[in-house]
């Protein structure tokens, strides 16, 4: 079975990540280095983009593949949370102590560069 992406929501973050920017449209689509129209159809879901164009999309957004693509991402959120107690069950609390530190902030981080969606 084959997986389409959902274009529309990788737009949609593209969008708002432009916005958070304050970029325009045009300013996006040259530092990418695509065409204006392609850009817009992207930004609507009206057509697919290849991984080169999606990889400078998000470099010129100062952002992650990851980000972009992060509506498509299979894994919910009772899995993630599985997942993060299965990596710490074997931690030492000195571990415990460190990897919280570092995660809640990473988690400012990306708060604070608008790369959350909170």
């Amino acid at each position: 079975m084959e997986y389409m992406p959902d274009y529309k929501s990788i737009g949609l973050r593209i969008r708002k990540r432009r916005l958070e920017l304050k970029l325009t449209q045009e300013v996006l689509s040259e530092v990418a280095n695509i065409g204006i129209q392609h850009m817009s159809k992207i930004e609507n879901g009206h057509t697919k983009l290849s991984l080169p164009c999606l990889i400078a999309v998000a470099n010129a957004l100062h952002t992650t593949v990851d980000y972009l693509l992060m509506d498509n991402i299979g894994a919910s959120k009772p899995d993630m949370v599985k997942e993060a107690e299965s990596l710490f069950s074997d931690c030492t609390p000195s571990e415990l102590f460190v990897i919280t530190q570092t995660v809640n902030m990473l988690k400012q981080s990306l708060r604070a560069r608008g790369l959350s969606d909170k």
